[in-house]
């Protein structure tokens, strides 16, 4: 599958999930993975400060993450989860090092209980800061990124092909 493709077919999939939620055909599992704030004070020298988001996902939740405005670092801490992302799918199991290149964005199901950290840097090191750090970090679309965006309506088909056995 393309990049664009495998794009499509992630965007779909979140979508897929924002849409059951609203017609109750799925249940809204976020308040069932807290997230933690991390911060380090910001070090002059190099002008920023670094934020890390660590989010726990109780097995059987899938979660899709956000589209990325730059490379940063991610860590599967704990479990085991089902990735799918642009470069396909792959199970992770904690530990767990990995590159999120710029324009990311990935489907994570959880295969066991699971802890995924991301780590980002940032000209804000607080936590009152939450929505100018997404604003740094977080892209809304591809063509922002200057990526193409993804056809969705041509992809959904592939939703169905993405399969969440480990």
């Amino acid at each position: 599958m393309t990049d664009i493709k495998m794009r499509a077919a992630v965007s779909a999939l979140e979508a897929s999930i924002v849409e059951g939620i609203a017609s109750g055909d799925f249940v809204d599992a976020m308040d069932q993975c807290p997230v933690v704030h991390h911060f380090a004070p910001p070090i002059e020298e190099y002008g920023c400060g670094t934020y890390a988001r660590e989010l726990t996902m109780p097995k059987g939740v899938t979660i899709v993450g956000k589209l990325h405005r730059h490379a940063h670092l991610a860590f599967l801490l704990k479990g085991k989860v089902a990735v799918v992302s642009e470069f396909g799918k792959e199970i992770m199991e904690a530990p767990h090092t990995f590159l999120s290149p710029l324009g990311a964005k990935r489907a994570f199901h959880a295969l066991e209980d699971s802890i995924l950290t991301t780590i980002h840097l940032t000209k804000h090191t607080q936590e009152e800061a939450l929505e100018d750090i997404e604003d740094e970090v977080i892209s809304e679309t591809y063509t922002a990124l200057g990526m193409e965006e993804p056809d969705m309506k041509m992809f959904y088909k592939e939703l169905e092909k993405i399969q969440w056995h480990g």
